[in-house]
């Protein structure tokens, strides 16, 4: 499967750089939020999938869409492969920007609290923390609220930063809860914290993450 998807996203990114790629070696940067779905892409520069094709891939992480994509449309970047909420808004304030390709389309999170919270109830008053606000994690939140019928004015919607952080953030007490990855959430449960509510059980379709490029950029492709 993992083949299968280098593939497909090289023959994406060799379909917008074609018209260089015989020339010389045409340099493409590339950022991405979280290790979710980039593998295929290192698989992709192992297997020589764009070497062949005259492109040398840089691979940037920066965390948060919000923020990564500032860079792109700063013009630091080529391409963005981030989730489909913070493009969304980006695109509504006037943001030239488009999705031109899907690489997961489920909702990969779960909804972690400290051990003493049990149950939804019980997170009223408390701080829950986010990337960024208008980030997937932001969304994300905001939907596993609703989804425990716990108005999102009843809690602290707070910003801290990539996975790592919020999960330093709730060993220190700063936050009480926060969405996270499967592979996340586990060593989130060794830590003793605890699953309130899983969203790969549901099943739920979503831009989780997206290949994202300017308009200006796409054209001087075409």
């Amino acid at each position: 499967m993992n083949l299968k998807r280098s593939l497909a996203l090289g023959l994406l990114v060799t379909a917008i750089f074609g018209a260089t790629a015989f020339a010389q070696t045409t340099n493409v940067r590339i950022a991405f939020n979280g290790f979710g779905g980039v593998a295929p892409l290192y698989l992709g520069q192992d297997a020589g999938i764009f070497k062949k094709q005259n492109l040398a891939l840089e691979m940037i992480f920066i965390p948060g869409g919000s923020l990564s994509l500032q860079a792109l449309i700063g013009k630091s970047l080529d391409l963005l492969m981030t989730g489909g909420p913070p493009v969304v808004n980006a695109y509504l304030q006037g943001a030239k920007i488009k999705i031109i390709g899907g690489v997961i389309n489920l909702l990969p999170y779960t909804f972690v609290t400290i051990g003493d919270i049990r149950g939804a109830e019980q997170l009223k008053g408390k701080k829950i923390g986010i990337s960024r606000f208008g980030s997937n994690t932001d969304y994300v939140v905001r939907l596993a609220l609703n989804q425990f019928a716990v108005p999102a004015s009843d809690v602290q919607i707070i910003q801290v930063g990539g996975s790592q952080a919020r999960l330093v953030a709730m060993k220190s007490g700063a936050i009480h809860a926060t969405v996270l990855s499967p592979e996340e959430a586990v060593v989130a449960q060794k830590m003793g914290y605890r699953v309130l509510l899983d969203f790969i059980e549901k099943g739920i379709e979503f831009p989780h993450v997206n290949f994202v490029a300017r308009d200006d950029f796409l054209d001087s492709q075409a």
